[in-house]
């Protein structure tokens, strides 16, 4: 029997609902139509206090930034201005998680902290379009793309909104197969492109 896919999620304030929701669901919906548990998934902040929408929505979390671990996968979702996120500490644990083989997921401003963070130095990688110029004049060393998302290895960024339904269908096919992801895809109403 093969473990689910643990799945994890630090939500930056600011974070935009319609970012996060796209990219969270597909795998819900995996294990739904499946009728087996493929992913599980838990939700951090920086300090594990709730994180807060850029709507002003609040939503719970399991834990602080320093409270992730035994995590597959990261989603890293972050809004409003990522530029001006800096937390150090925040930073070191990303920096650790991918050491430890984590595959790394920047969601909408997201790819911003995964660069100030060091993770996208010589990968490809995209960005919501609101943050691509200030992404360009702070960064060198990552390859900017404009597209829905890239996957390059084992980091990928994913330009938010509801390319993130993009995104995650691709990796359930990539996870479960063709079959499963056109499921998931109908279920909510996806165009096939």
């Amino acid at each position: 029997m093969t473990l689910p896919t643990r799945l994890g999620f630090l939500l930056i304030d600011g974070f935009a609902l319609m970012s996060y929701a796209p990219v969270m669901e597909p795998f819900r919906a995996a294990n739904r139509l499946s009728g087996e548990d493929h992913y599980t998934w838990r939700h951090y902040s920086v300090d594990g206090s709730p994180a807060l929408a850029s709507n002003g929505i609040e939503l719970a979390v399991d834990g602080s930034v320093d409270a992730m671990d035994n995590l597959d996968m990261l989603f890293v979702c972050a809004g409003g201005n990522p530029a001006l996120f800096d937390d150090a500490g925040t930073f070191s644990q990303l920096r650790r998680a991918s050491r430890f083989g984590m595959r790394v997921v920047g969601v909408s401003g997201g790819p911003f902290i995964l660069a100030r963070a060091g993770l996208l130095d010589g990968y490809r990688c995209t960005i919501h379009w609101e943050h691509e110029a200030a992404f360009l004049e702070t960064f060198a060393a990552p390859r900017l793309e404009r597209g829905l998302f890239v996957i390059d290895r084992n980091r990928m960024t994913c330009a938010g909104g509801l390319a993130g339904l993009d995104l995650a269908v691709a990796l359930v096919a990539q996870d479960l197969g063709a079959k499963l992801a056109r499921r998931v895809s109908d279920w909510y109403i996806q165009r096939e492109q």
